[in-house]
């Protein structure tokens, strides 16, 4: 599955430069070539922690997104959710992001 991610996000990068190439606008051709390696993937890992009980830690395999114009990375996530559906997404990696502070209790 990590190999079809990389392979697509290849095709992708590759189609908008060849395309950029062909069209006439010598400005546009310039600014979508410096996109050209903004983004990279990087496989690594990431643990979880369960907050509540304090007791389960859990290491995971992931495949990472790194925006290199921003310094933002995102987590490549496929499951199937409550309903039955299968969910592709990219998920930020920043605690912040994911969850509401004013939601989050921590355990006394």
């Amino acid at each position: 599955m990590r190999h079809i991610v990389a392979a697509f996000m290849l095709i992708a990068m590759t189609a908008s430069t060849l395309f950029a190439a062909e069209t006439p606008g010598h400005k546009e051709s310039i600014k979508e070539s410096r996109e050209i390696g903004r983004y990279q993937l990087f496989q690594g890992t990431y643990t979880t922690i369960d907050l509540k009980y304090r007791q389960a830690s859990t290491t995971f395999n992931a495949v990472f997104l790194l925006d290199t114009a921003t310094g933002n990375v995102k987590r490549y996530v496929n499951r199937i959710d409550e309903d039955g559906r299968y969910v592709e997404t990219w998920l930020p990696t920043e605690v912040t992001s994911q969850i509401d502070s004013k939601k989050l209790v921590w355990p006394q």
